[in-house]
């Protein structure tokens, strides 16, 4: 008689790094949210964020030229960022915006490629997908810092200089939904941004992680031994 079909080690560790992915992405948000001052602050976001990358690629467990790549850029991040601690604190690294834009525009795409490749809704697809919502705030929060820089005027209606803090604070109330209206976009494409966030948000949660927490809840449960 056969033994009984197991998961892979490997696949199952990959499920377990999707919930240290979800718990680095609240750390690094909080961090950043928070609003620190000092010349360290670029050097914990460096490492908050390659730490983040890289637990993320390998929970997707991406090839081994692209994580070496992004072992790479991590690495020249940290450089930086504790080049600019020492020398100049108020400069905040080209390397660092790199690794930020890589965070959030490469990691969403490796996780849903690995969700989707499996076939199969378990705990590590809702963690995944969870990640990827996470993401998506951290997303827009620097589409809106970008916005910011490229218009002659202020982003927000209540604050002329915007800090990271205040884009990712209003990023995740405006996907969530939840419009405390203390933070409002002056503009028409920063109101145009955060209508379509607000859309995106919602539907990813009721369509994507509705159905898959949906689907796991009803996948057969094994019976008695």
């Amino acid at each position: 008689m056969n033994p009984p079909a197991r998961e892979p080690v490997a696949a199952r560790l990959s499920g377990d790094r999707y919930g240290v992915v979800l718990v680095l992405l609240l750390i690094t948000f909080v961090f950043m949210a928070s609003g620190p001052s000092g010349r360290w602050v670029p050097l914990v976001v460096a490492v908050l964020q390659g730490v983040t990358l890289l637990a993320t690629l390998s929970a997707a467990r991406v090839g081994r030229r692209f994580f070496r790549v992004a072992a790479l850029l991590v690495a020249v991040t940290l450089v930086s960022a504790a080049a600019a601690t020492v020398l100049d604190p108020g400069h905040l690294p080209a390397a660092l915006f790199v690794l930020s834009l890589f965070l959030v525009a490469a990691s969403p795409v490796v996780i849903a490629r690995s969700v989707v490749r499996r076939h199969v809704v378990d705990v590590r697809t809702v963690l995944g997908a969870l990640c990827i919502y996470v993401l998506i705030g951290m997303s827009w929060a620097f589409l809106d810092a970008a916005v910011d820089a490229v218009d002659s005027g202020p982003f927000f209606a209540e604050v002329d200089q915007a800090t990271t803090a205040d884009y990712l604070y209003f990023s995740y109330v405006t996907q969530t939904t939840v419009g405390y209206g203390d933070l409002t976009a002056v503009n028409d494409v920063g109101r145009a941004l955060a209508v379509v966030e607000a859309l995106v948000g919602q539907l990813y949660l009721v369509t994507v992680v509705g159905v898959l927490v949906g689907n796991l809840a009803r996948r057969p449960r094994p019976g008695p031994a």
